[in-house]
């Protein structure tokens, strides 16, 4: 009797020395719903549920994780005037990278550099303008001219990255193509301390059958 006495005494105090505050604290959801995500939701589904999470959330991009470089603008599936921007880089050798930014379909800036990028007016540089990209240019146009581009052998090497998908332009097929998102969010917990929700969704067979939600607090000075 003594020993079940301890025992039941040893459970309480374990109890009681649990803290809702310890962090992280994780969520595993697999039935009915977070926020505005419902599991069984299709992809397009769950794209127009986080952009309506979104208008009170304010996190304003998806990452689609574990979507590869493409070696070849052919490979690009997407319609990348449903993105910000293209980024280039080079696979060997010297470092080089090329930033190119769309805003309401045209090219508003190309940025060319190593470590540092610095704006030209055009890429490749030393091309004609009806094969080179360039300021102005529509979206509509611009894998035509990377395949133009990546018939020159020096650029052959260049791998084409697609930025994280802007919750503010329409939802991107290749999008289901992909079993895992990502997205993290800052909420004001009090005067000096901030909530972080980093959450991964999970799909299967063209449905979402989990949410993963890593939440923690940080204190700052200010």
């Amino acid at each position: 009797m003594q020993k079940i006495v301890l025992l039941l005494l040893t459970v309480l105090l374990s109890l009681s020395c649990m803290n809702d505050d310890d962090f992280p604290q994780v969520e595993n959801i697999t039935k009915g719903k977070k926020w505005t995500l419902k599991i069984g939701s299709s992809p397009s589904e769950v794209y127009e549920q986080l952009q309506v999470l979104n208008i009170e959330k304010q996190f304003n991009t998806i990452n689609v994780t574990y979507r590869k470089p493409y070696s070849k603008p052919e490979e690009i599936q997407s319609d990348i005037s449903l993105y910000n921007s293209i980024s280039l880089e080079t696979t060997f050798g010297v470092l080089e990278r090329i930033l190119i930014t769309f805003e309401e379909d045209k090219v508003i800036s190309i940025e060319k550099g190593g470590g540092l990028l610095d704006y030209v007016q055009k890429w490749p540089e030393n091309q004609p303008n009806n094969i080179s990209i360039n300021i102005d240019d529509s979206v509509d146009i611009i894998i035509e001219k990377l395949i133009a581009i990546y018939q020159i052998p020096t650029y052959q090497d260049y791998q084409i990255t697609l930025p994280p998908k802007l919750l503010s332009k329409p939802y991107d097929p290749d999008m289901k193509n992909y079993d895992e998102w990502f997205f993290s969010f800052f909420e004001n917990v009090s005067f000096n301390k901030d909530g972080r929700n980093s959450v991964k969704l999970y799909f299967k067979n063209d449905k979402l059958i989990k949410i993963n939600n890593v939440y923690e607090e940080f204190e700052f000075v200010n």
